[in-house]
């Protein structure tokens, strides 16, 4: 199989889920990593033994998923 029958993506033909989904993925993912960096640059700056990275994961993902439901969540509830 060449791939030459298989149909090419166009991002022009993408439907509106798929952006929201792949704009859901990056903000679950971006805020652990945001919040995970910050932890880990107050635990260099304080010399502690790793305490505020793990915090700051948690609250990147608490901050990531509560921003996923206020920014999409509220568009799919009845009005």
């Amino acid at each position: 199989m060449t791939g030459e029958n298989l149909p090419k993506f166009d991002p022009a033909k993408a439907g509106p889920s798929e952006d929201m989904a792949w704009r859901m993925i990056s903000t679950l993912l971006a805020g652990p990593i945001v919040w995970g960096a910050i932890g880990a640059l107050v635990d260099r700056l304080a010399d502690t033994s790793r305490v505020f990275l793990p915090l700051g994961v948690v609250i990147g993902f608490i901050t990531s998923i509560y921003i996923v439901y206020v920014r999409f969540g509220k568009d799919s509830e009845p009005n």
